[in-house]
């Protein structure tokens, strides 16, 4: 049964869906579900993603609850969940889900929009084996994260950067802009509702993935008290 369910908010490119998956892969008994994934599935909503606009609401949460439900998830003891509130109308959804699967506290990405933008516009993935790619470097702003490209020993040597390397639809300049514009009117006012509940923790990752341990052990503090 799930007993802590944790949501990552941050800014588009800010790292979320890495640091989630690698935070998963760091605890026992816990999954990590991206509902930008999720959406992606669905052809129809795919569609209006890839314009950088925000999905309805009520579709978005029926296909967390969905998720939430299944099997492979209900019998983990953790959650964690990339994507999921995004909007004030979601957050006031919360409140009729149960209380087990009632996020336990936020985990706030707190990256430039600089960073983003550049994380953003690096990210390939290879179609051959499938691996996430990311071709830019940050040394900016006291950020420090090198390109993170695929071992030559562990990638398929048919995977050709001109040929196999894509970037995804919704990864233009013109979308990035706006989905930043969309995360300072409907996403960052969220921040302040787990605020108030003492429920939001601040990471910096300076360092990328480097400061995972660091990360860790914000986590394992703070599931102490509650699993």
């Amino acid at each position: 049964m799930v007993k802590a369910v944790i949501s990552l908010i941050g800014p588009p490119g800010s790292g979320k869906g890495t640091y989630g998956s690698l935070l998963a892969s760091r605890f026992l008994d816990a999954a990590f579900i991206s509902v930008g994934d999720i959406l992606r599935e669905n052809t129809e909503v795919s569609s209006i993603l890839k314009s950088g606009a925000l999905i309805n609401d009520s579709i978005v949460n029926e296909a967390v609850i969905h998720s939430l439900e299944g099997s492979s998830v209900s019998e983990k003891q953790m959650v964690i969940l990339d994507g999921y509130p995004r909007t004030g109308p979601q957050s006031h959804l919360l409140a009729q889900w149960p209380v087990n699967l009632r996020p336990s506290f936020a985990i706030q990405f707190d990256v430039p929009y600089e960073v983003c933008a550049l994380k953003l516009l690096g990210r390939r993935t290879c179609c051959i084996c499938k691996k996430s790619i990311n071709v830019n470097g940050v040394d900016t702003l006291g950020f420090e994260m090198p390109p993170m490209l695929p071992d030559a020993d562990s990638c398929d040597v048919r995977c050709n950067p001109d040929l196999h390397w894509k970037v995804r639809d919704d990864d233009t300049v013109d979308t990035i802009k706006l989905r930043m514009e969309i995360y300072d009117k409907e996403t960052r006012p969220l921040l302040e509702y787990f605020e108030k509940r003492k429920q939001l923790l601040r990471f910096v990752p300076y360092n990328g993935i480097k400061d995972m341990d660091k990360l860790v052990s914000y986590v394992a503090t703070r599931l102490h008290t509650l699993i």
